[in-house]
């Protein structure tokens, strides 16, 4: 091919890329004809409310959806659209969300709000409190319940779950501290030895073992019961919701284990990168950033 024709081949291919790109481009009959794009959303976090689910886009956006009985100006699906965000937390009538600038930005029904002059690495919100891990690693909670956490352990932490009426958290060194009216009971005990994280429940508490296995302690009875029923590991990580837990295997399925009477404990045939239980239902980040729900329709379809 001669250098001009060439050059002129490229010239419109180059042409015809931009208006692909565009979405128009002109028919054997020299019609112009206008194609639209579906928009595909992508996500790198979820957070399961008690009827409600929130979710974080991977350009730090945030969607909730679900119920709205927030009973307040701003409800519980009304997300911040200012900001940028970096990780969310759901409760029973209203979230929390981290925002790049390590401060936290609150939305319905939330007991305390947002800590305008406090920055996190980590938080988690129920229903009556939240606990966060300030930057220096130390813990503080506030809230309505926060009588039963305001005895926070010392140390420095990585992770946390809480539960409201008792909380859990992960040192660096990897030892867990619980702490709450609930963490005094005898069951309560944390297990000696080290774990990578740690999911707390109103009737009891998992940890994951170095090794990928799980651990737990619960109240004596059915309830807790239901959370001992967990298949042995390894596991990367879980999430446990009222009566119920999800784990991660290392090759990105999900299994879950307890209570199911509305589907919470049955994931979908599809590979995970994290998950969130409640109550009546579960998600989780697919590994090509999806967000997918299992349990209470209503509650969690995907966006």
């Amino acid at each position: 091919m001669k250098p001009f024709l060439r050059t002129a081949w490229a010239y419109h291919l180059a042409l015809l890329s931009l208006l692909v790109i565009t979405g128009v481009v002109w028919t054997a009959c020299g019609v112009e004809e206008e194609r639209t794009v579906e928009r595909v959303e992508l996500y790198q976090a979820v957070s399961a409310g008690s009827e409600f689910t929130c979710a974080l886009r991977v350009d730090g956006s945030l969607m909730c959806w679900g119920n709205d009985e927030a009973d307040q100006a701003k409800g519980q699906l009304d997300v911040p659209r200012e900001g940028t965000y970096v990780a969310v937390s759901s409760g029973s009538y209203g979230s929390c969300a981290l925002r790049d600038d390590e401060r936290l930005k609150c939305w319905g029904r939330v007991d305390g709000g947002s800590k305008r002059f406090k920055r996190f690495k980590a938080f988690d919100t129920t229903a009556d409190s939240t606990c966060g891990i300030q930057l220096d690693g130390s813990l503080h909670c506030w809230g309505r319940s926060v009588g039963d956490l305001s005895n926070e352990p010392d140390g420095s932490f990585v992770s946390l779950s809480n539960s409201g009426s008792w909380a859990c958290a992960v040192r660096e060194d990897k030892t867990v501290a619980c702490w709450g009216n609930r963490a005094t009971r005898d069951w309560a005990t944390v297990p000696v030895g080290t774990f990578e994280q740690v999911g707390v429940s109103h009737w009891g508490a998992c940890g994951l073992r170095p090794s990928g296995e799980l651990e737990c302690w619960v109240e004596p009875g059915p309830d807790g019961e239901k959370l001992l029923g967990h298949p042995p590991g390894p596991f990367t990580s879980i999430a446990l919701g009222w009566e119920h837990g999800c784990g991660i295997r290392p090759d990105g399925r999900v299994e879950c284990w307890g209570d199911n009477s509305s589907g919470e404990a049955s994931p979908p045939d599809l590979l995970f990168q994290s998950l969130s239980a409640n109550k009546q239902h579960t998600c989780g980040v697919t590994v090509d950033q999806k967000v997918t729900c299992w349990g209470k329709s209503e509650f969690g379809p995907a966006p």
